[in-house]
Parts: structure tokens; C-alpha cells; sequence
């Protein structure tokens, strides 16, 4: 069993934290049923456009931080109006003083996401991890009225550039249901 290796290895140090990708709160039940360890994290595809909202408050009942895959949308990818290219974030973006990035990235942290947006572009990188959280609760709502389609499925997404300093990242982190510590805002592979 996978699952039952992976905490093996936690146990004897090789990891310090073992997650799941795309798993339902069911799944994670079943996995863990007979006591077996509840995971760090789950990864999915989250963004203003498909938020998860069930799937977020079943991972909060059962302490597993939910990571966001995904958190821009890919828009460009796809070729339609939505994501950072939307009306909406748009509006929101001007409405706030932020770039449609950081209404994207800001929206998932104040709904208690782990974010780990992709960019190979220093620019891009820099505005990613330099703001504050700055979304009222009207904004907020505001975009909790996009409509909710899944936009991506892929099976790999590719890692980006270290770029936080030691501060930075003591200072960005969320406690992690093992007592781990992990950045609020991923930009690339998590250093230890």
C-alpha cells in the first residue's frame, strides 16, 4: 500500500511531510480508516474560476491543508475570457490597486488556500509574492460569484525558481496538521 510506504518514511525521517493530490474528503476517510496517518495536504486545481468551496471546508474538518494547482486559471492556455483575463478579476484588480495575479493569488489565501502559482518570468515573480492581503469582504464576495468551471487537468505541472529568502518564507507559513511548517505562497520547488 502506497500510503502505508510513504508514512513509513516519514517515520524513519526521509520526509518530513506526505501529502495527496486531487483526493475527495471520501477518499482521504477510506485511506485513513484503520488509523493510518491523515495527510499534510491536499493538492488541487483551485482559482477564482473553480474555487472548491465544498471540497476546502471537508479538508478544514479534517485538518489537511488544501494546496491550489492551478491558482491563475491558465486563461492564455485555454483561450478564454477568464482567469487573470477576466472582466471580473479585472475589475476587482483596478477596484484594489492589485495586478489580476495578485486578486487571484489574494482571493485563495483569504479563503485559506495554499497557492503555488507558476512563472518562469522574474517580473511576474516578484509581483506574485510582494503584496499584501488587501481583498475586503465585498470584493471578496464579488468574486465569490464567478462562474465555477475547471479549467485545467494536467497530471504534471512543472516546478519554478526558488526565489523567497529564509525571512520571507518564516514569515509566510502556514502549520501544517504534523506541525510542519509551509509557505503560504509556493513559487517553485519547497526547499527544506
Amino acid at each position: 500500500d502506497t500510503w502505508k510506504a510513504l508514512m513509513q518514511e516519514k517515520k524513519v525521517g526521509k520526509v518530513r511531510s506526505i501529502g495527496v493530490s486531487n483526493f475527495s474528503a471520501q477518499e482521504i476517510k477510506d485511506m485513513t480508516e484503520g488509523g493510518a496517518e491523515l495527510p499534510a495536504v491536499n493538492q488541487v486545481e483551485a482559482h477564482v474560476f473553480w474555487n472548491q468551496e465544498k471540497l476546502r471546508k471537508e479538508m478544514q474538518e479534517l485538518g489537511v491543508s488544501v494546496v491550489a494547482y492551478s491558482p491563475l486559471g491558465n486563461s492564455g492556455f485555454h483561450g478564454e475570457k477568464s482567469g487573470i483575463s477576466s472582466d471580473l478579476v479585472g475589475e476587482v484588480a483596478k477596484e484594489s490597486g492589485l495586478t489580476p495575479a495578485q486578486v487571484m493569488l489574494n482571493y485563495l489565501i483569504n479563503k485559506d488556500f495554499i497557492v503555488i502559482p507558476k512563472s518562469v518570468t522574474p517580473a511576474r515573480i516578484d509581483g506574485n509574492a510582494n503584496w499584501e492581503l488587501k481583498l475586503n469582504n465585498k470584493q471578496m464576495a464579488k468574486l465569490d460569484t464567478a462562474p465555477q468551471k475547471r479549467l485545467t487537468d494536467f497530471p504534471f505541472r512543472p516546478g519554478g525558481k526558488f526565489f523567497f529568502s529564509e525571512e520571507n518564507l518564516k514569515t509566510m507559513t502556514k502549520k501544517l496538521n504534523d506541525g510542519t511548517e509551509m509557505p503560504i505562497l509556493g513559487l517553485g520547488t519547497w526547499q527544506s
